[in-house]
């Protein structure tokens, strides 16, 4: 039978739909942008690499709107354009949630590889990430390759498909459906090829091993949305093989082409009234639209959940408890020639973004709160050494020094009365004290080296927290940070895990009193 001839209207035709279709795309990442810049999360997610290879193909499209449809370059390239790829690697992104970054590279060895390019420079062997969700903690690679080239892949490699079983060699190398894959990765694969899918989830596999996200390595899955699962029983062993290698794979069957967040995305917002039309999402923007095939419903489950795996009991350092009553976080105030230069940046930093109202507040939600008789006993001794009238009232409020004899709701709404911000009714008030001893039998044994490594007031806290499966509520960032470097440097199991710790974005202190003033 005779192929028929490709026609100029055919050409123009496809053209038009690329054009329009990548526009359309490139609006979407624009009104993403303006969104994460409304959200004040435009620093904490990477697109603009992303937007500007999206923009590249547009621009390119355009030209070829204006060349003759019916010579060979113009078709070729018609063939060959990128924009399949960028519109699979964004509905892989929608589909997922606590987006940080497209485009990342990562490298898994320290040293430079000893092979010598052309150019004399040595090169670092590293896997493209396409996207990086889940707070870090998961990398998605997406390949637009389709079974017909699958199957010729696999063919020219001389894959075997009888054996899908995986079994060691004996020689250095592993086999996989029957095919001897090397240790040492290929210093190149392009991912779009049957064996350079293999080649490429190893290689992201061993990047992974060099990164860790909460004392974890990132998770890698694979989206093929041109792939059926179960169709062609050597694709599979290719799909097989790549699963060989600790990651998950999605194929079209496995995606929800009606909507772009599948159920096991969208979780629950615990977060102070996330049943009511005006209630307030984690950053404190209004809630999002309850319509599943809204836009912006897409965005705001895009966004980074920090609170998501919360405990339903919160362990609250001392330099959050110095915040939860500090002027600065409740009223404005006029910067004075005495304040120190920290006290003036948080001063101009909470007029920027409000710490109660959209971090801490929303972090704690309904949410069960204690502290160690330490860390009340530093900030009690702070507040009543340096502490203004209004600040030593939030304090006895948090603290519950009236006895017992308010309620929860009580205390909250007087807690209002000295602060410019509606504080929200499910705050649980007061913070209960509890012991901080802590018995290291029950925890890693690279707990005893934190142990001796931070003050006694960090270990009554960071320990406690730890002991008791409980997040804990921190601005310290160095000690934060410290602890993360002792677990790596001396942990000895892959399993072992530090205290979980949410970083809060940014400290307030007391106001202080004025040199010589007395009361």
């Amino acid at each position: 039978m005779a192929m028929r001839q490709t026609s100029t209207q055919d050409e123009t035709v496809l053209v038009e739909d690329l054009l329009r279709n990548c526009q359309g795309l490139l609006k979407e990442l624009e009104d993403f942008r303006t969104f994460l810049v409304q959200q004040k999360k435009d620093r904490t997610v990477e697109i603009r690499q992303f937007k500007n290879s999206v923009q590249s193909e547009l621009k390119s499209l355009a030209k070829l709107s204006n060349a003759d449809p019916t010579a060979d370059r113009t078709i070729h390239t018609l063939r060959s354009s990128n924009f399949p790829f960028y519109n699979a690697v964004w509905e892989a992104a929608k589909r997922s949630t606590g987006l940080l970054a497209f485009n990342k590279r990562f490298y898994w060895d320290l040293h430079p590889s000893s092979r010598i390019k052309g150019n004399g420079k040595l090169r670092r062997r590293s896997a493209l990430v396409d996207i990086v969700t889940q707070n870090g903690e998961e990398w998605v690679k997406v390949s637009t390759v389709t079974e017909t080239r699958l199957l010729f892949e696999k063919a020219k490699a001389g894959w075997e498909g009888a054996d899908s079983s995986s079994e060691s060699a004996g020689d250095g190398t592993r086999k996989v459906n029957g095919i001897d894959h090397a240790d040492g990765l290929s210093e190149d694969s392009d991912g779009d090829d049957g064996i350079g899918l293999v080649k490429l989830a190893e290689e992201l596999e061993r990047a992974s091993m060099t990164v860790r996200v909460k004392y974890k390595h990132p998770k890698v899955r694979f989206v093929l949305p041109k792939i059926v699962e179960g169709k062609v029983p050597e694709v599979d062993d290719i799909l097989d093989g790549i699963r060989e290698t600790g990651a998950t794979v999605q194929c079209a069957n496995d995606l929800d082409v009606t909507n772009g967040i599948p159920t096991s995305s969208i979780e629950t917002d615990n977060t102070k009234g996330t049943e009511s039309s005006t209630s307030t999402t984690v950053t404190g923007s209004p809630a999002p639209p309850t319509d599943p095939t809204h836009l912006s419903t897409t965005f705001y489950h895009l966004l980074i959940n920090d609170f998501a795996t919360f405990t339903p009991t919160l362990n609250i350092d001392c330099t959050i408890l110095l915040a939860l009553v500090s002027d600065l976080s409740h009223a404005r105030i006029h910067p004075e020639p005495w304040f120190h230069r920290a006290i003036k940046r948080q001063i101009e930093l909470e007029a920027k973004d409000q710490l109660l109202p959209n971090s801490l507040w929303p972090a704690m939600g309904g949410r069960e709160l204690v502290c160690t008789v330490e860390a009340a006993k530093r900030m009690r001794e702070i507040v009543g050494l340096i502490g203004t009238p209004a600040e030593k009232v939030r304090t006895g409020l948090l603290m519950g020094d009236d006895g017992g004899g308010k309620t929860s709701g009580e205390l909250v709404r007087e807690f209002g009365e000295v602060s410019e911000y509606q504080v929200p009714e499910d705050w649980r008030l007061p913070i209960r004290v509890v012991a901080g001893d802590v018995d290291l039998g029950g925890l890693p044994a690279v707990a005893e080296k934190v142990a001796e490594q931070i003050t006694a007031i960090n270990r009554s806290v960071f320990l406690y927290g730890w002991a008791n499966g409980i997040t804990t509520i921190s601005s310290n960032r160095t000690v934060t940070r410290l602890i993360e470097t002792i677990v790596e440097e001396h942990r000895t199991s892959e399993d072992d895990r530090g205290p979980d710790i949410w970083l809060c974005p940014t400290a307030r202190s007391l106001v202080g009193k004025e040199k010589g003033r007395k009361d």
